[in-house]
């Protein structure tokens, strides 16, 4: 009797920790996707031409890949460095999803 009140307050435990962190995960984002990457701004935006007017002429484009491992990803940066490429830019979306951009 002792041994089976134990094991369902010991399980009335974890079904409420459970229930808890599920409620606390919901109000945030699980994974950043692709479209939703935090600190990748506009890429149009940071090669404005003079009086703030884009020109397609002086434009360049950004590059940019996802990976799903950082070793990838510092692999990717150290290809562009080797390449010459000195603008590019590591950004962490998610748990194990990495941005890698250059121009």
């Amino acid at each position: 009797m002792t041994m089976t009140l134990t094991l369902l307050i010991a399980g009335a435990a974890v079904a409420i920790s459970f229930m808890y962190v599920m409620t606390v995960r919901a109000g945030s984002p699980s994974l950043a996707g692709e479209q939703t990457a935090i600190g990748l701004g506009d890429p149009a935006t940071d090669t404005l031409a003079s009086g703030n007017q884009p020109h397609a002429a002086n434009r360049i484009d950004w590059h940019m890949t996802t990976v799903d491992d950082l070793t990838d990803a510092e692999d990717l940066l150290d290809c562009l460095e080797n390449q010459g490429i000195e603008e590019r830019e590591l950004v962490v979306l998610g748990n194990s999803c990495f941005a890698v951009r250059w121009r």
